[in-house]
């Protein structure tokens, strides 16, 4: 579940932003390669914060965490509470590598001109 609620967190936000990055830009891209490259970069990017949240807040011996099974998952409010400083520092973390994976896939998707020629 906690998977799931950054990769929407993800999509939209850096989809917003990225958005507004190329539009500033006026860029020529390739939106079929780059959404799908960014699709791809949010999906990993909110696994690793889901999955390095609930190891950080499962090191914190203060509060009591769930396992990590599926029983844990389904009660998002106790994962949420266990420690959502820690929850939330792996998701700043991961969305900070996804906008440094954004931009190069940004880069990557761009289409050169080509001069044209006379003739």
């Amino acid at each position: 579940m906690l998977f799931a609620a950054w990769f929407i967190v993800y999509w939209i936000i850096g989809g917003v932003f990225f958005a507004i990055v190329a539009a500033t830009r006026f860029m020529n891209m390739r939106k079929a390669r780059f959404s799908c490259l960014f699709t791809l970069g949010s999906l990993l990017a909110a696994y690793g914060a889901a999955v390095i949240g609930m190891l950080l807040a499962k090191g914190n011996r203060v509060t009591q965490c769930p396992k990590m099974n599926a029983e844990a998952f389904r009660a998002f409010g106790e994962v949420i509470t266990c420690n959502y400083q820690a929850i939330l520092v792996a998701g700043g973390m991961c969305f900070a590598l996804l906008l440094m994976a954004g931009l190069v896939a940004l880069l990557f998707s761009r289409v050169d001109k080509a001069p044209v020629s006379k003739g």
